[in-house]
């Protein structure tokens, strides 16, 4: 069952990497050291919806992204269907993030909390856009050259760390279209199926009628 958790932590954390939780406290990178860029946009789409997805240790899980002005405003609803001995035990989350304020969404509990905090211009916490050697040196992070995923021009990173962590990223600007490498000892994957450049409905950045939410 702790495995469980932790592979659950794990997909979770890969749909709702856009709002760059982990790095409320402890983080090893500081995004203020790394990017001073939160005026820039954030994607190089104005409006659009991505889809995603994602694996670890043999757990699927399915992502749907929605953002609009540039990504200032995205909501990502992470679908992780598992079944165990009978059991239905399928988690559905979202996370909403409309400029500072963050809500992370239990749909399946109805519940959810609140929280503000300056995000980071991209989820893996600089511009990669414009990211600089040095910056590239600080994250043991070097690029592979170019590469096209769906139509779009991309560039492809790898990342190395001194705890086994080695992953590969495909971006479009500051969006992931691919990952897959293996962190902790487990393989992970995602990848985006689909890019709509259109305008998603404004109702999927609102915070659910039959969800309670609390301030943290």
């Amino acid at each position: 069952m702790k495995k469980l958790i932790f592979i659950l932590s794990i997909l979770i954390l890969l749909g709702g990497c856009s709002g760059n939780r982990g790095n409320r406290k402890g983080s090893q990178v500081s995004v203020k050291d790394l990017a001073k860029s939160e005026v820039k946009k954030r994607y190089p789409i104005e409006s659009g919806i991505v889809r995603s997805k994602s694996e670890a240790a043999g757990i699927e899980s399915t992502i749907v992204t929605y953002f609009d002005k540039w990504g200032e405003w995205e909501a990502t609803e992470t679908t992780i269907p598992i079944k165990i001995m009978g059991q239905d035990m399928t988690s559905r989350r979202l996370e909403i993030i409309k400029g500072d304020d963050h809500w992370s969404i239990d749909l399946k509990e109805k519940t959810g909390t609140h929280f503000t905090r300056k995000r980071a211009i991209s989820s893996m916490g600089v511009d990669v856009e414009n990211v600089t050697d040095e910056v590239l040196g600080k994250m043991n992070m070097e690029k592979l050259g170019e590469e096209e995923h769906l139509g779009y021009k991309c560039q492809k990173f790898r990342i190395k760390s001194d705890k086994g962590t080695e992953m590969e990223y495909l971006m479009f600007g500051n969006v992931m279209m691919k990952m897959k490498g293996e962190a902790m000892g487990m393989k992970t994957t995602l990848e985006v199926t689909s890019i709509e450049e259109t305008v998603p409905p404004k109702e999927v950045f609102e915070i659910p009628e039959d969800v309670t939410i609390t301030e943290e």
